[in-house]
C-alpha cells in the first residue's frame, strides 16, 4: 500500500517545487496535487511542464490529481467546455505522469440561504433527483475516458458535494454504472457532519467501490448542530485511523492513499511525523 503526500502540507506560491522535496525527504511513494494551477509563479502549461519533468526523474513515484467539473449545478456551456479541458488533462496525466487515480468532485450543492458549514443541509442534504442525474451523466463520460486509459475516477466524500456520505455515494455510483468511477474514501470530512457515518457503515455500503482514501484527524468540539471541530494531527483526534487502515487493508483498490493536512500549523515537520505514525500502522497491521 502506497502513501501519498497532499499538496496542502505545503501549498502556495513558489512552493510547488519545495514541496515535491519534503515528500522526497519524507519518504513518501508520491505525491497529489491539483488538476488546475492557481498561483501566480506558473501557468498551467508551466505547471504542467515542471511536474511531468519531476516524474521523469523520479518514475517510481504516483502522482494524483485532484479536480472538479460541476456537473450538479453548472451551466451546460461551461460544463461542457470545462469537460473537455478535463479529458485533455486526464489524458495527459495518464500518459506523461502514469498517474493511475484521479480525486474528483461533481461540483457544490449549495443553497444560497445556507452558509458552507452548514453541512447537513448542503450536498445530499440538499440535492434533487436532478443532480444525481447531471453528475451520473457526466461521470459515464469521464468515466468511459478514464477506463481507456486504465484510470481510476475516485469521487471525495466531501461535505457541500453530491458525495458526502456513504448513502448518496452508492446510489450516485449505481446510476453511474461505470466500474472505472468508484469513491475517494476521506472520513476526516465525514466526521464533522451531523449526519456523519461510521467507520463500519462506509465500508458495508461502498466497501466494494473505495478506489483510493484521504487521511486527516479531526477534534470534534461539540455535538451541537453546528458539529464544531479543529483540525489535528493524523495521530490525534477522533478518528481511529488503525480501524480505518485496517478495512482499507482488505479493498483500497488503487492500493493508494494519500495523507492530508487540515491544519494552518508546521505542515513541514507535521510531513515528517505523519509518515511515522503511518509506518507504525503499517507494520502494526502487517500491510
Amino acid at each position: 500500500m502506497k502513501t501519498l503526500l497532499h499538496v496542502n502540507y505545503f501549498e502556495g506560491n513558489g512552493r510547488l517545487e519545495e514541496f515535491l522535496d519534503l515528500s522526497l525527504k519524507a519518504g513518501y511513494d508520491g505525491v497529489e496535487l491539483r488538476w488546475l494551477y492557481r498561483f501566480e509563479d506558473m501557468t498551467q502549461a508551466e505547471y504542467q511542464n515542471f511536474i511531468a519533468a519531476w516524474k521523469n526523474a523520479h518514475p517510481e513515484k504516483e502522482i494524483v490529481f485532484g479536480g472538479v467539473l460541476d456537473y450538479c449545478r453548472g451551466e451546460a456551456d461551461k460544463v461542457r467546455k470545462d469537460e473537455e479541458s478535463y479529458l485533455e488533462f486526464l489524458n495527459w496525466a495518464a500518459k506523461e505522469c502514469g498517474t493511475k487515480v484521479m480525486n474528483f468532485f461533481t461540483g457544490a450543492i449549495m443553497p444560497e440561504n445556507v452558509v458552507w458549514t452548514d453541512y447537513a443541509h448542503n450536498g445530499s442534504g440538499a440535492a434533487a433527483e436532478d443532480d444525481y442525474e447531471r453528475a451520473a451523466a457526466g461521470l459515464k463520460t469521464v468515466g468511459a475516458e478514464a477506463e481507456k486509459l486504465g484510470v481510476l475516477i475516485a469521487l471525495e466524500t466531501h461535505n457541500a458535494y453530491l458525495h458526502d456520505l456513504a448513502d448518496p455515494c452508492r446510489k450516485l455510483l449505481d446510476m453511474a454504472g461505470c466500474d472505472a468511477v468508484g469513491v475517494n474514501y476521506d472520513h476526516g470530512n465525514i466526521i464533522i457532519n451531523p449526519n456523519c457515518n461510521s467507520i463500519q457503515k462506509v465500508f458495508d455500503t461502498v466497501g466494494d467501490k473505495i478506489y483510493y482514501a484521504h487521511l486527516k484527524n479531526m477534534l470534534i468540539i461539540s455535538k451541537t448542530p453546528d458539529r464544531s471541530y479543529c483540525g489535528c494531527r493524523l495521530s490525534d483526534g477522533h478518528i481511529n485511523t488503525t480501524e480505518v487502515m485496517r478495512h482499507l487493508k482488505d479493498t483500497l483498490r488503487s492500493g493508494m492513499f494519500a495523507v492530508e493536512y487540515p491544519n494552518t500549523g508546521d505542515g513541514i515537520y507535521a510531513a515528517f511525523k505523519d509518515m511515522e505514525y503511518i509506518k507504525f500502522i503499517k507494520d502494526y497491521l502487517a500491510i
